[in-house]
């Protein structure tokens, strides 16, 4: 029931390019402000607001799982899984993102992206168009890897509640700066972040790739972001930003080499996945 359920709502995503028709979170916006009036701790305040959607999801599983052979808990488990999908449409981000470069506004494009993912400034301002490149390249990665990989691997692992799990900690972690909650996406982001960059390498330069891959899965303490990249970037034989992609066109083809490499390897876990369920 698992797997078919993953497949409905993977297609429901693909045809409607967004699962914007059921992210609405006005409810764990209340959910959080109510548990705040309680004067607890941030932490505790932050493991109620997680915990108790979770249970409630749990519960409505468990209720819907005998009606109708078992299809209430597949429909429940699809709306779980569209709801735990990222927020937005991806592809509009990327292809407005590489017009900006292609255009040339490579700060416009800067801008955007920031603005679109509610960025937080660096503590210390990013002293060249390069580096805001780089920096880019990992939050554009990081935010196409979040939006459905991780949620599916969560799904697989744990059910619909562990990918709603995760999402809302997502939500969690944008609306406040609590590092509670940075270190717990750290852990939750750890493994399907190394599995995805594996993806990276097998559907890229394996050779080229070698080294980052086995440099990610050695350090433990490199973030999500960097690990993308860095193993995207060598998947790719990507070299460092530099003056080249500053004043010309490369930063867009590049980010479009990075997104696609992104999509052959969610779709490689997906099929591979499906591979699994049918031979077990």
């Amino acid at each position: 029931m698992t797997f078919l359920a993953m497949i409905i709502a993977v297609v429901l995503l693909q045809v409607w390019g967004s699962a914007s028709r059921v992210h609405h979170d006005e409810w764990f916006a209340r959910l959080r402000s109510q548990v705040t009036e309680l004067g607890m701790s941030a932490e505790i305040n932050a493991l109620i607001s997680l915990a108790v959607p979770v249970l409630a999801a749990l519960f409505v599983l468990s209720v819907f799982e005998p009606i109708l052979m078992g299809l209430g808990w597949i429909a429940t488990a699809i709306l779980l899984l569209l709801y735990a999908f990222g927020r937005g449409d991806f592809g509009l981000l990327m292809d407005r993102y590489r017009g900006y470069c292609q255009s040339g506004d490579l700060e416009a494009a800067y801008l955007y992206v920031s603005s679109e993912l509610q960025l937080v400034p660096a503590a210390e301002p990013l002293q060249s168009v390069a580096q805001e490149q780089i920096q880019m390249r990992r939050e554009l990665l990081y935010e196409g890897y979040q939006r459905w990989f991780a949620v599916l691997f969560y799904f697989v692992l744990l059910g619909p509640a562990g990918a709603l799990a995760y999402r809302l900690t997502q939500l969690y972690g944008r609306s406040t700066n609590m590092k509670a909650i940075e270190r717990l996406l750290f852990y939750v982001d750890w493994v399907p972040v190394r599995l995805l960059t594996i993806a990276f390498s097998i559907t890229g330069d394996f050779v080229a790739s070698k080294d980052a891959l086995i440099a990610s899965l050695q350090n433990t303490q490199d973030e999500a972001g960097y690990v993308l990249y860095e193993v995207g970037s060598a998947a790719l034989g990507l070299g460092p930003v530099g003056k080249e992609a500053v004043e010309g066109g490369v930063e867009a083809a590049q980010i479009k080499a990075l997104g696609s490499l992104l999509s052959r390897s969610a779709a490689t876990w997906v099929a591979l996945i499906s591979l699994v369920v049918f031979v077990s």
